[in-house]
């Protein structure tokens, strides 16, 4: 019985790695030289310090984070910072001026807001739009109940802990007594 065991487990793993050793000898290429040091060089390129000036101008408000953003989104923020002068005045500040409030965001409350970005992809365009169309048709105070009741909400399912509260020291005659004759 314990042999039948063994020998199945061997089997087993055989056969597992039958089926994958295909996927990972596809996904295994030798790499060229040059090529290596090409991608290399494409990303180093992406460093704050190889961009230019404009880039630099434009992004400006980014730079503290611009190391610990992915080559992916660096290169985005590029390629808006490339379309910046054929923008509008308008468009051109208010680009600023999310920049420059996404970069005092608390990395929490970025990590919240693309959470909260994710989670709209899955509701259709037309139905955002009716509800941001039946928002709009609110008045302030409806709003503001709104409003209320999302930040109650959002704290009943807060776990806190208790303050701390602060103690007299065990021996206060001593502490006093002691620092006193200290010189």
């Amino acid at each position: 019985m314990r042999t039948a065991r063994i020998t199945f487990r061997v089997a087993s793993l055989l056969i597992g790695l039958v089926l994958i050793y295909p996927a990972y000898a596809q996904n295994s290429t030798t790499v060229n030289p040059a090529e290596a040091k090409t991608e290399i060089k494409k990303a180093t390129n992406l460093d704050w310090q190889y961009l230019s000036p404009l880039q630099q101008a434009v992004l400006a408000s980014l730079e503290s984070d611009w190391s610990s953003f992915t080559n992916a989104s660096k290169t985005k923020w590029l390629k808006v910072a490339n379309r910046y002068p054929t923008m509008s005045s308008a468009e051109q500040e208010r680009l600023q001026s999310r920049m420059a409030a996404w970069a005092k965001l608390p990395q929490k409350d970025r990590r919240l807001a693309r959470d909260n970005y994710l989670s709209s992809l899955q509701f259709p365009p037309e139905q955002k739009a009716a509800a941001w169309q039946a928002y709009q048709q609110l008045s302030e105070e409806e709003k503001q109940k709104l409003a209320q009741q999302e930040q109650s909400r959002k704290k009943t399912g807060a776990v806190t802990s208790p303050a701390i509260q602060t103690r007299q020291p065990l021996n206060s005659s001593n502490a006093s007594s002691s620092s006193a004759t200290i010189k």
